[in-house]
């Protein structure tokens, strides 16, 4: 490894810092109702969440590749393929960063302030990711499979049961309007 190789490294690592929370606070911005939903899914715990963006990481991850190698159109299905799934993924990470800067900014006793969380969240989880080794191959893969399932789980939950209450019906008739109009 030489010193061009260095700085090329330090470069990208320095390009990532900058722009990582950025891109999280923007899909918090964007999918913010889908975020706010993954991020109190994760407050429940990550195992469910984890499962359910394994397999569909895997599934399509599996498809994805096996449309690249076929080449010609297939090629293209599957590079939008994955852009979807780091679509998901990226999401499940802006969750991610909503929920670290939830519980920071419960650590404080400052009023709550939902754009300094969401700073704050990115910035901390930008550099987990950042950290050598762990934060590139244990953080950010952990962070996008439990990502992708919080959000898949929020975006397609079952709706709220919510409980319809009918005022009651009054007996009308054609009578009661021709005496109301006179």
């Amino acid at each position: 490894m030489g010193i061009g190789d260095a700085i090329v490294l330090v470069g990208c690592l320095a390009g990532l810092v900058a722009a990582l929370p950025a891109l999280f606070i923007f899909l918090n911005l964007i999918f913010g109702k889908t975020t706010r939903g993954a991020a109190q899914r994760l407050q429940r715990g990550t195992l469910v969440p984890f499962f359910a963006g394994l397999v569909p990481a895997v599934i399509l991850v599996a498809i994805a590749t096996a449309l690249i190698s076929l080449g010609s159109i297939f090629q293209l299905i599957g590079f939008i393929m994955y852009l979807w799934l780091l679509t998901w993924g990226f999401t499940g990470l802006a969750a991610i960063s909503r929920m670290i800067g939830a519980k920071l900014s419960g650590l404080t006793e400052r009023d709550e302030n939902p754009l300094l969380e969401q700073v704050v969240g990115a910035v901390v989880l930008t550099l987990a990711i950042a950290f050598p080794l762990v934060g590139w191959f244990v953080v950010l893969p952990l962070g996008l499979i439990v990502g992708t399932g919080a959000t898949l789980l929020a975006r397609f939950r079952r709706g709220e049961q919510r409980e319809v209450v009918h005022a009651p019906v009054e007996q009308f008739t054609f009578d009661d309007t021709v005496a109301h109009q006179s």
